[in-house]
This record gives structure tokens, sequence and C-alpha cells, in this order.
């Protein structure tokens, strides 16, 4: 690890210590990484659908409801030595409400936002898009349809390989 990486590092981690509050970015304490909770602001008067997906028939019914915020997304990552001079960093991004297109298609630009800043530290630049552009990039507006999916969905990435290679998809 260069002087160089692991200052910027510690400087990147630092300054979105002091940014972020504790329920928003916790570094990890054994690594260089840790976990960031994306709270989105969704707009004034909000709404989801769920449909009933017990019922078979093509006119299933379901319920509407005013939501004020939807669960967060979660970004775990992880620095390796040479970040942020030549590998980005190790990330895993989930949320419960989201499908796996829609976290593939989010993994994918923050693979770009990496490719358009290569050399530079990208956490805050990446935590920035999830917050405030997740809906417009996705298309997403109300009424939004939930789909009811298993649990444990999460999309990672890893320097080793083409984007596709690091998926961690449950």
């Amino acid at each position: 690890m260069s002087s160089e990486d692991k200052e910027a590092q510690e400087d990147e981690l630092l300054a979105l210590a002091s940014i972020y509050d504790e329920d928003e970015f916790k570094r990890a304490e054994s690594a260089q990484g840790g976990e960031t909770r994306i709270y989105l602001e969704l707009p004034q008067d909000f709404k989801i659908f769920v449909r009933d997906s017990s019922t078979e028939s093509l006119q299933s019914s379901g319920f509407e409801y005013s939501v004020c915020f939807l669960p967060p997304l979660v970004l775990n990552f992880e620095l390796p030595p040479d970040y942020p001079s030549t590998s980005p960093p190790v990330f895993t991004l989930s949320g419960k409400w989201l499908s796996q297109a829609q976290l593939s298609a989010l993994c994918k630009h923050l693979d770009n936002v990496w490719e358009e800043n290569r050399g530079c530290v990208v956490l805050f630049a990446w935590m920035q898009f999830l917050k405030e552009e997740t809906l417009n990039y996705l298309n997403i507006s109300s009424p939004y349809e939930l789909k009811m999916c298993p649990q444990g969905k999460g999309q990672s990435r890893t320097p080793a390989g083409p984007p596709e290679a690091g998926k961690d998809c449950g």
C-alpha cells in the first residue's frame, strides 16, 4: 500500500464519518471499509402498490399505500490496498425493495462512476448518486409496484474481472 493510497483512504473515511451520522455510515473496525445506509428522499405523497400474489386470476387485487420512506439501500465496501490509485472499492449493494435488474443497473452505474474518476476517491460520489438519483435513474415513480421477492438480495463487485463476474446474487 502506497502512503498516498493509505492517506487518501484515511482522509476519505474520516470525511464520510464527519458528514454522515452513525446510522448512515459505519466504518469497519478491522478492515479499511464499512457500511453506508442510503435513505432516499421520496416525493410528497409517494405511493406503493402491493399486488396480492396469492390470487392467480388475471384480475389480481392489491393494496396501495402512501409512504414517507422505504427501507434504505445498503452499500458495504472494502478498500483494497491500491485504492484509489489503481483499484476500485469492493462493494455489495442491497435493497429489499429493488429487483435484481434494478440492483444490477445501480451497480453498473457505480462501476462507471469509478471508471470516470479512476485514481480518485469515489465513495462520497457513490453515496450522493444513490441518495439523490436512484429514483430517477431507475425511472421509479408513484405509484411504485413492489414485487414480493425472496430475502437476501444483493449485488457485489470485486475488481477481479468484468462486472458480471463479481455478482453475488442470492
